[in-house]
């Protein structure tokens, strides 16, 4: 029989936190971390997609804000190449508007014979989005209907040139600013107020590269990490001012791709083309910060994908240069290979929670976990079909909202759901005059799969002053049966209990 709740006995269901929309190329964070938590039980419905979109040649990744995705494709418009940024519905995948943002032009080849496009990913806050260009040009787009808010034309305004292979770096939007590299000639690292278009600020003379500029907090100072052609340059996010710099550690060609890779006073950055790859530390000497060299390693390439890091590790797609490319955990103090694994290609890596999500270039979806120690896979799928090395395939960063994963390629985009149900308890049950059982289940009615069943704690007060994880923890087994997890012999005295359920990301 249910227990009545004039007894004065209470049940809290666990409070899940929702995670934070995708609204930067790279996530919330800039870091390409999620904390979100995901299904990592990859069998039956879980690999559908739940909608596929194809799409024009694009490089571009996505950003998710508002029920809509965000990403720009090259399209003939009126029988001319353009590049134009997209809204999609992320419920269905259907386009919601358009909007033209500049000529598609793309001379130096490399990218495959017919799926170069745009590189750069907005960036969306609020209500607007933001673009920057392959041709230099800024948009404020209005998030709900494309309609242009403002737009300016930093090489007619400030002149410079464009790089080979033209510009690939999304801009960086905080505090209000927008941020990027003009490549001007001089003063080149500018914030623009991202309300009005108006220069706030402008700083230092350093050429563009086709690296995304990085925002992270290292000795308590914020940075802003722009990876120049002569080296690694951060500045204060507020004035502009200047940080510190510190030379490349390798042979400079354009072809910087990949951004800055921070994990707290590490940096670890890697190029192509011959360059390698190099880690510095910032050291703090009263007010002073000082980066110094701590290796490089020349055979060490990343194509285009920016590591994530975890535990003092990198993790992302190294050598050789094509779909064949491995996957390393590399640690950043020493350089040190950890492990690598063939076959990922030049795609993108995901880190959530203590778990890799990774699309190989080729459009396989992995799941594997952050091990420093040895490479675990924990489950796969293709996510992206008829991929093909020239004219399809997964150069595009992956993006995470809500336990949907939004995947890209040059030619399609798709939603997956990865979303881990959330739970509640059953009434509870009276069995005797002393003990009482609960059950848990998810809120959507589907079976609790047995993974989730490890990391569950149920925890009771009498009070609900303390916090939660200063409850007393239950000892009870939890058993799974029938998708419900079922405790019993549960101690029903005092009349007044709370009880709260836990779980790990």
């Amino acid at each position: 029989m249910s227990l009545p709740l004039a007894l004065g006995l209470a049940l809290l269901s666990p409070n899940f936190l929702r995670a934070a929309d995708w609204p930067n190329y790279r996530g919330p964070t800039h870091d390409g971390v999620s904390a979100e938590r995901i299904n990592k039980n990859w069998t039956g419905p879980v690999t559908n997609a739940v909608w596929l979109a194809y799409l024009t040649n694009g490089l571009t990744s996505l950003t998710v804000s508002g029920g809509r995705v965000f990403t720009q494709v090259r399209r003939s418009v009126s029988g001319q190449s353009r590049d134009v940024c997209i809204a999609l519905s992320s419920t269905n995948g259907q386009q919601l508007w358009a909007t033209v943002v500049d000529n598609a032009n793309y001379p130096n080849g490399g990218v495959g014979t017919t799926d170069d496009g745009a590189r750069s990913t907005p960036v969306v806050d609020g209500g607007s989005v933001y673009v920057f260009t392959s041709y230099h040009k800024l948009y404020r787009l209005n998030a709900t209907n494309g309609a242009i808010i403002w737009t300016t034309n930093l090489l007619a305004g400030f002149g410079g040139s464009v790089i080979d292979w033209q510009s690939a770096a999304s801009p960086v939007l905080e505090n209000g600013l927008l941020f990027v590299n003009a490549n001007c000639g001089t003063g080149t690292l500018m914030a623009w107020n991202a309300a009005t278009g108006s220069l706030v600020w402008r700083s230092q003379n350093e050429a563009m590269t086709h690296s995304t500029p990085v925002l992270a907090t290292i000795h308590g100072i914020r940075h802003l990490i722009f990876a120049t052609q002569s080296g690694l340059v951060a500045v204060n996010p507020l004035t502009g001012g200047l940080l510190w710099k510190i030379p490349h550690a390798f042979s400079y060609t354009t072809s910087v791709a990949a951004s800055p890779a921070v994990h707290n006073d590490l940096i670890f950055l890697s190029a192509y083309y011959n360059m390698g790859a190099y880690a510095v530390q910032v050291v703090q000497s009263n007010t002073t910060l000082v980066p110094s060299l701590l290796w490089s390693d020349w055979e060490m390439q990343d194509h285009w994908a920016t590591p994530v890091c975890y535990a003092g590790a990198v993790f992302a797609s190294f050598l050789p240069d094509d779909e064949t490319a491995e996957l390393r955990c590399v640690d950043m103090r020493t350089g040190v290979t950890r492990w690598a694994q063939p076959g990922f290609g030049r795609g993108a890596t995901l880190l959530v929670g203590t778990n890799l999500l990774v699309i190989t270039e080729l459009g396989e979806l992995v799941l594997a976990e952050a091990n420093t120690n040895a490479y675990v896979e924990s489950g796969r799928f293709q996510a992206i079909p008829d991929t093909h090395p020239f004219n399809n395939k997964c150069w595009n960063a992956l993006a995470l909202s809500d336990g949907q994963l939004y995947v890209r390629s040059t030619a399609s985009a798709a939603r997956f759901d990865l979303s881990v149900p959330d739970v509640k308890f059953d009434p509870p049950q009276l069995t005797s005059a002393s003990k009482l059982a609960l059950s848990i289940r998810t809120v959507t009615g589907a079976p609790l799969d047995s993974d989730r069943l490890e990391g569950m704690e149920i925890r009771v007060s009498t009070n609900l002053g303390p916090p939660p994880n200063t409850w007393a923890k239950i000892t009870n087994a939890l058993i799974l049966s029938n998708g419900i997890v079922r405790v019993t012999n549960v101690d029903a005295s005092p009349t007044r209990r709370f009880f709260i359920l836990s779980e790990p990301k």
